[in-house]
Parts: C-alpha cells; sequence; structure tokens
C-alpha cells in the first residue's frame, strides 16, 4: 500500500501547492485478495457528483430486475357509440423516462410515438371525440426536481427532473439567430420540439466567434416563464441550446390532441373525468438494463431519477425522491456497507447535499463485482481501455472516478480544488498509479 496524496507531492510534483486546501478522499482494494492498493481519507464525506449514479444504478439491478420495464397507458373513459367517443382521451404515464426519445433504438422518437398513439384511436373506429386529451402523472408525486438541485440548473436538460409522465427526456433545444456584431442581442428563433406555451425574457447577447455555449436558461418547473442569459457564438446561421420541459405532461397532451385534430373531429367539450378508464393500448419502455447502461455511458441525470422514483414506488409505493432515496441506501445497508457519513439526497448526484466517502464507493462496487448483475453493471460503465472502466463524477470544483482496473476497485473523490487543471491531473495520477493492477489508460472517460 502507498499514501496517496502527502498534500501534493505525489500527484502533483513537489513544487506545486495548488491543492493544499482541497478535500481528497481515496481507496482501492483487490476485490479477489482484499489487499489494499492505496488508501488516503477513504472514510472522509465528500460530494460525489454522478460518481453517484453507481448507487442507483446498481441497487436498480436488484430492486427493479435488468428486464423489467416502465408502462405507458393511453386510455379512454365514457363509451364509443357509432364512432363518437362521448368521453376524454388520457395518457396515464408509468414513468418511462424513454417515451418519446430516440436515444434508444426499441424507443419511438416523440413525432412516430404520438402518430402511433393516434393510429391507436383511430384503430377503435373513433372518429369524432366529444372529450379533450389529457395527461396523467399522478402515479409519482408532482415535483420532479429534487428540492436541493441548484437554481441555475433547473432551466437546463441536465436539469430536467423526472415525471411519472416525462416526454422526449423533457428536453427541447431554443435556437438563436446571432447578431452581426459582438456585444449585439442574439434573437431566438424557435424551439424544437415546439412549445408555444413558452415565454422567453431573452437576455442573450452574441459573444466572440467560437465562444461556444454560454447560455443558462433560468426558469422553475410548471412554470411558462423561462428566463435566458449569457451569450451564444457569433460567425454562425443558428447556434441551439437545450432547456427543461416545465411540464412535461401537458407539453406530450398538447402534442398528442394537435394531431389527433388533424384526424379525428374533437368537439373539446369540457366531459367530466370517469372512475373507469378502458385501455387502447400500452406503450413499453426498454428494459431496465438498457435505461441503466445509458444512465452510466452517459451520464443522464433524469434516467437516474427515474430510476430512483421507480425504486421508491416498488418498495415503498411511493414514487418520490425521497422514498427513492431511503429504498436504496436501505438495500445498500443491508448488504453489509458501511454507511456512516453517508446521505443520499437524490439518485443522479447533480445535487451537492449527496454526501459519500472512497470506501463505500469500493463496498459498493465490491459488492457488485460478486453478483450475477455484474456483467452488465460492468459493460454500462465507460471504457477507458481493455478491462478498465469508470463512472466518472463532474461538477464546479468537484471531480471523481469510481470503477474498476482488473480486480481492483477504486474511488477517487476531490472536492473543493480551484486547479483549472484539477482532471487531468487527476486522471495522470490514475493511470500512474493504477497502471500495474489495471493497465490503466489515458483515455478521456465521457
Amino acid at each position: 500500500m502507498f499514501t496517496l496524496l502527502l498534500a501534493s507531492t505525489l500527484i502533483l510534483g513537489a513544487e506545486d501547492r495548488s491543492w493544499d486546501h482541497a478535500s481528497v478522499s481515496a481507496y482501492a482494494v483487490n476485490t479477489v485478495t482484499g489487499e489494499v492498493v492505496f488508501d488516503e481519507n477513504s472514510e472522509k464525506s465528500l460530494t460525489p457528483a454522478s460518481c453517484m449514479k453507481v448507487v442507483t444504478t446498481g441497487a436498480a439491478y436488484y430492486l427493479l430486475g435488468p428486464e423489467s420495464h416502465f408502462e405507458t397507458d393511453l386510455e379512454y373513459d365514457g363509451v364509443i357509440e357509432n364512432g363518437v367517443l362521448h368521453g376524454n382521451i388520457y395518457i396515464r404515464g408509468g414513468g418511462d423516462p424513454c417515451l418519446g426519445s430516440n436515444r434508444i433504438p426499441s424507443s419511438l422518437p416523440w413525432d412516430q410515438q404520438i402518430a402511433s398513439w393516434v393510429s391507436a384511436v383511430q384503430n377503435l373506429g373513433i372518429h369524432t371525440i366529444e372529450g379533450n386529451v389529457f395527461a396523467d402523472a399522478s402515479k409519482w408525486e408532482k415535483a420532479m426536481a429534487p428540492a436541493s438541485w441548484m437554481w441555475e440548473d433547473l432551466g437546463n436538460y441536465y436539469g430536467a427532473g423526472a415525471s411519472a409522465l416525462t416526454f422526449h427526456e423533457n428536453a427541447y433545444s431554443l435556437v438563436f439567430k446571432p447578431a452581426a456584431h459582438v456585444g449585439e442581442a442574439a434573437a431566438i428563433v424557435r424551439t424544437d420540439p415546439p412549445i408555444p406555451t413558452l415565454l422567453f425574457q431573452n437576455e442573450v447577447a452574441t459573444g466572440a466567434v467560437g465562444s461556444g455555449d454560454q447560455a443558462c436558461i433560468y426558469g422553475s418547473e410548471f412554470s411558462h416563464v423561462q428566463h435566458v442569459r449569457g451569450t451564444i457564438p457569433a460567425g454562425v446561421q443558428e447556434f441551439a441550446i437545450k432547456g427543461a420541459i416545465p411540464d412535461p405532461g401537458a407539453f406530450c397532451a398538447r402534442l398528442l390532441s394537435d394531431s389527433v385534430e388533424r384526424k379525428i373531429t374533437l368537439q373539446h367539450q369540457p366531459i367530466p373525468e370517469q372512475k373507469k378508464k378502458t385501455t387502447i393500448v400500452v406503450t413499453l419502455s426498454p428494459p431496465i438494463r438498457e435505461i441503466i447502461h445509458q444512465t452510466n455511458q452517459k451520464s443522464i441525470n433524469l434516467y437516474a431519477e427515474h430510476l430512483t422514483k421507480k425504486i421508491g414506488e416498488v418498495v415503498y409505493k411511493q414514487g418520490s425522491t425521497q422514498a427513492g432515496t431511503k429504498a436504496i441506501t436501505e438495500f445498500w445497508h443491508y448488504q453489509g456497507v458501511d454507511l456512516n457519513g453517508f446521505k443520499m439526497a437524490d439518485g443522479s448526484g447533480n445535487s451537492r447535499k449527496n454526501l459519500a466517502t472512497a470506501k463505500q464507493f469500493v463496498a459498493i462496487l465490491s459488492k457488485l463485482k460478486q453478483s450475477e448483475f455484474f456483467p452488465l453493471f460492468n459493460e454500462s460503465l465507460v471504457s477507458l481501455k481493455d478491462n478498465i472502466r469508470v463512472k466518472s463524477g463532474s461538477m464546479g470544483y468537484v471531480r471523481g472516478y469510481v470503477g474498476y482496473a482488473g480486480d481492483v476497485a477504486f474511488a477517487v473523490i476531490v472536492n473543493n480544488c480551484l486547479d483549472p487543471n484539477m482532471n487531468e491531473k487527476l486522471k495522470s495520477f490514475l493511470i500512474s498509479k493504477l497502471s500495474d493492477v489495471g493497465h490503466f489508460s489515458a483515455s478521456n472517460p465521457q
């Protein structure tokens, strides 16, 4: 065993003092022999960022099962007489994070998903609907994003919260046209998909050529007013940033209603909802194993939060962040992981209230290494080279890497480091110290 840090000498060189005020928790163990490869502050609780996703996805294999699915039901109430539906159409969400997304091949893109539902209604012989099309997201809690997520995240795609009726990953593209001169206002051209109900308070200016996406959308869930500030680059015809749809259920219902009206007479009469409903068609999500694979490979916050709420629903009959994080935490406790100093505020790691130690990550990784789900879990991690796979975590002043180097399970978490080259230095350290045990590669994880 060797010492990791001795402040800066091993990671950065004797003359570099830029990490003196950072906090580091690191641990690595050979899962076959039990030999500790390195240990530095391994029981210090730190914010792990997206490394938290391994805690969530690992538990999801056990608690949900790799072959299970989310379900979305298209329903109607009332009766159908002579091609007239004396009632309403309902989209009842079951928490599918992939509904209307083309990220996984077995899911239909949003326009094709809507078209398939319209066809299913037409197949019932309906030519007139007296009522309306409604969204039903009541299976889970109304609040979508965890309460501790930062304001600057909520309006952006990576801050999209989990709804029982998520659609198109609760994300849209906001397209700008830059001005002719740097500093002048950039104009909003459109959203894709169209969301005519959104009202943008646009304060975005035109930045220098090649300056990239420096714009941020600020807005809370269920609010149709979104504020956009920052810059987008000059020198391009159009430039798009991605935002979070504030009310995905209403968005989905509106898309279906508009599409239904092109094929069927929709009268929009205020017909009261009836308790008894008839299922028109059930839409299944991809299997959980495919959702987990995308969650870890692409570090998708939305997918991790959906898995968390689904676990809460399965274990405690409550589709909520609180129920899900409680169930996941208890699961790892029952697996024998020492969780002193551990705090789970969400399933994705986007909250700065999450706390975990390197030793806890290694304990969880070691449990997964022994499980029947390990081949699937290992494949979901980002491949660096040969048999080296990791999940990274990143947010302001936070970096982390957890994973496997051959038979070695390891975790390194860094907090409160102001070094702009923190990530490259951390990777260089891991490469040099784990090359003998895992042939660690210098490739960049995603």
